[in-house]
């Protein structure tokens, strides 16, 4: 199994946290992370075989990291504040859901040898899952104006 999936459980479970606890700083922080994990790790595998899809993968997950760049705002309610909320996280969705296809469409993508890896793959494809399905977590709780009203 490859050490950079296992890796890539840390974020999960940071953003997890912060879904948990209400505090978008954590949960906005365990996407950064695992953005920095991604990105990296196409450019290398792009330069070991230029197949443009790891261009293509790194920069989505930049586009992640820039999504996710965690700050202190807190949450205050506002309609603004509201319809942005809602667009990242339909983004990070997407994002997500992408990696979740590519994995499962292009699985010599992620891995050399694909019959040997089965494992990464699962296990990527469930990270990639699991941060697909917490913002929609973070939507809900948006929408139903269960999120703790701070000011900044």
């Amino acid at each position: 199994m490859d050490a950079l999936v296992l890796i890539a459980t840390i974020p999960v479970f940071i953003s997890l946290y912060g879904i948990v606890k209400k505090q978008r700083f954590f949960f906005l922080l365990g996407y950064f992370l695992f953005s920095f994990l991604v990105i990296p790790d196409e450019i290398s595998r792009y330069m070991d075989s230029p197949d443009i899809s790891h261009i293509l993968f790194a920069t989505v997950f930049g586009l992640q990291a820039i999504l996710t760049f965690p700050n202190k705002l807190n949450y205050d309610g506002t309609k603004v504040f509201k319809s942005f909320g809602i667009k990242t996280m339909l983004s990070l969705f997407l994002i997500n859901m992408i990696a979740v296809l590519l994995i499962n469409l292009h699985p010599e993508s992620l891995v050399d040898d694909v019959q040997n890896n089965g494992q990464t793959l699962n296990i990527a494809m469930i990270i990639h899952g699991v941060f697909a399905l917490i913002p929609l977590v973070a939507c809900y709780l948006m929408l139903s104006n269960k999120m703790e009203v701070k000011s900044n």
